[in-house]
């Protein structure tokens, strides 16, 4: 129903022109509403107004609107046939004269105005006058155009959402049916944006998206089509284009992207991208056949690494069809709710005596069958899919209930570089620590070396902070990163843990061997503790004692164990 439906002014509602007392005093209470009340003369093409026109359409010059040809003269050119057709029909047929439009400003700036009118005619038939109502409706149109506009597009790059991307995709593959030639689905997926957006922040996040989708609107041809569809992807509709083209269009979106670092509140960040391509009608003749081959694509390109494109048909046969990351994320989320995560306990012992002096507590998920699943087999999807932190809390929360239970025990569990910047993780740290400082005292925390040293001066005061409560930090894969003599006193860590793939096979590999001993060289020389780990036999274990090493792990000194029996 029209905003002026329900005002039932004498004459204009019905068409009759009366001479009611009335008609002054509800004209008075349209203008304190902010309307504007109008007689158009048509014999003499004058227009008087009643209003305040000045507060209402941004028009100071009451006299630019004093006939019809000045008025119409401000009337979009776009509308203007619009409302011309409008009001001879009202004439003619006497149809409802009410109609939107535009209507410019003193500024030069289009309005929008709703005009609802009736003609007053003679007894011939003859229109002798045009009687009527104009009302700015300008907020309530651009309202109206603002929420068209985000149900069918993103809000934050302006692109196609994904229904409307879909819907343009299903025209084009008709197109492509028709006319027989290929055209292509290219599902761009920006790397690693869930772990930057987890580590700096949205704010970061949506520059990179922001600046992502400039780059690939940039490369692309007149007629193509680009849709945001997701948090960290793109989808790109390319028509008439053969297989071997959209590799290359593939390529110009992986070196816009890859070329030139983007600048975001964090710092400026070089961003790479996969891409799964799928070709139509060849491979698929449905839009939701072509949009699950490109993201099988997709999925398969990022198994292969960061910045490169896959083609589904390049896509392994066992792989088209499974979700490995999805089924393992959710078996976590399932274990977590379950409470199946579990501590298993690896002995590190003394390289001179063989005693236990602290054990690792390994994390393992039990499946539904009871087996226990490494890490291995689910950290690096998860931390791929920003779960890791959960990961890590719990960990937390079971290393803590151990050491509660067993008061001469010393334990080590592992972080993740993303509870650097978890505080929820810390303040569970403050929280359990909290007076007890014997607990504290026997909590070993290790970070990996690669992690550390991203940020030496980040993982610095992290590590500062946890020695703060009165724990013991050590340094995971020691050697994998290369770390300086400076770097290692700038973290001031206890313990170092030399990488286990130079400790294996260190007997018959003297380049191993000299590069372990300038690994403990480095550690003693500022007074660090030393772990050897991947220890599997005692011709390893005696070497290792034999150049220094304090302290030993793996397999030879024991095997990770769930509830063992001396636990309580």
């Amino acid at each position: 129903m029209s905003d002026l439906a329900h005002i039932a002014v004498p004459g204009i509602e019905t068409g009759i022109t009366q001479d009611s007392g009335s008609l002054p005093e509800l004209v008075s209470l349209l203008i304190a509403s902010g309307d504007l009340f109008y007689e158009w003369g048509l014999d003499s093409d004058t227009i008087s107004w009643t209003g305040d026109i000045a507060g209402s359409l941004e028009i100071r010059n009451i006299d630019s609107l004093g006939s019809g040809d000045n008025f119409l003269n401000r009337i979009h050119p776009e509308d203007l046939p619009h409302r011309m057709i409008c009001l001879s029909r009202h004439l003619t047929r006497g149809e409802i004269f009410d109609h939107e439009y535009r209507i410019r400003d003193d500024s030069g700036q289009f309005i929008w105005i709703q005009e609802r009118a009736v003609a007053t005619k003679l007894p011939d038939g003859k229109p002798s006058r045009l009687t009527g109502v104009v009302r700015n409706i300008d907020a309530r149109k651009k309202s109206e155009e603002e929420v068209n506009f985000l149900s069918n597009h993103d809000a934050l790059t302006g692109q196609y959402n994904r229904l409307r991307l879909r819907e343009s995709l299903e025209h084009v593959i008709a197109q492509s049916l028709l006319s027989g030639k290929q055209g292509g689905l290219l599902l761009v997926g920006l790397d690693k944006l869930n772990a930057v957006s987890d580590v700096y922040g949205e704010e970061t996040a949506d520059a990179i998206v922001l600046a992502a989708a400039r780059r690939i609107e940039n490369c692309m041809r007149t007629g193509d089509i680009v849709g945001r569809v997701g948090f960290d992807r793109f989808s790109v509709v390319v028509s008439n284009c053969n297989r071997e083209k959209l590799f290359a269009v593939a390529d110009r979106f992986l070196a816009a992207l890859r070329e030139t670092p983007i600048s975001t509140p964090a710092g400026t960040m070089t961003v790479t991208a996969s891409i799964g391509i799928s070709v139509f009608p060849t491979d698929a003749t449905t839009a939701r056949e072509v949009v699950s081959h490109a993201d099988g694509a997709l999925r398969a390109a990022r198994r292969l690494g960061c910045d490169c494109y896959l083609d589904y048909v390049d896509v392994p046969e066992h792989a088209r069809t499974e979700r490995p990351e999805l089924v393992i994320a959710e078996q976590v989320k399932q274990a977590l709710k379950e409470n199946r995560f579990k501590l298993a306990f690896q002995p590190i012992v003394s390289a001179e005596t063989g005693q236990t002096i602290f054990y690792e507590g390994l994390a393992r998920m039990i499946d539904p069958e009871g087996n226990a699943i490494a890490a291995g087999g689910f950290v690096p999807v998860i931390e791929q899919m920003g779960l890791m932190r959960l990961i890590d809390r719990k960990v937390l929360e079971m290393g803590l209930d151990v050491l509660e239970r067993n008061p001469s025990m010393n334990l080590s569990i592992n972080l993740s570089g993303m509870t650097a910047v978890d505080p929820v993780w810390l303040r569970m740290l403050e929280e359990r620590l909290q007076d007890r400082k014997d607990i504290a005292e026997r909590l070993i925390l290790e970070i990996t070396e690669t992690v550390a040293l991203d940020d030496v001066d980040e993982a610095s005061r992290f590590v500062s902070s946890l020695t703060q409560f009165g724990c013991r930090v050590a340094l995971d894969d020691f050697g994998a990163g290369f770390t300086s003599f400076r770097h290692l006193r700038a973290l001031n860590v206890a313990i170092v843990k030399i990488d286990g793939s130079f400790v294996r096979g260190i007997v018959d590999n003297p380049e191993n061997l000299l590069f372990v001993r300038t690994l403990i060289s480095l550690a003693k020389g500022i007074d660090i503790q030393c772990v050897a780990e991947w220890v599997e036999n005692a011709e390893e274990a005696d070497l290792l004692k034999t150049e220094g090493v304090d302290l030993l792990q793996g397999w030879h000194c024991g095997k990770p164990e769930i509830d063992p029996d001396w636990l309580n």
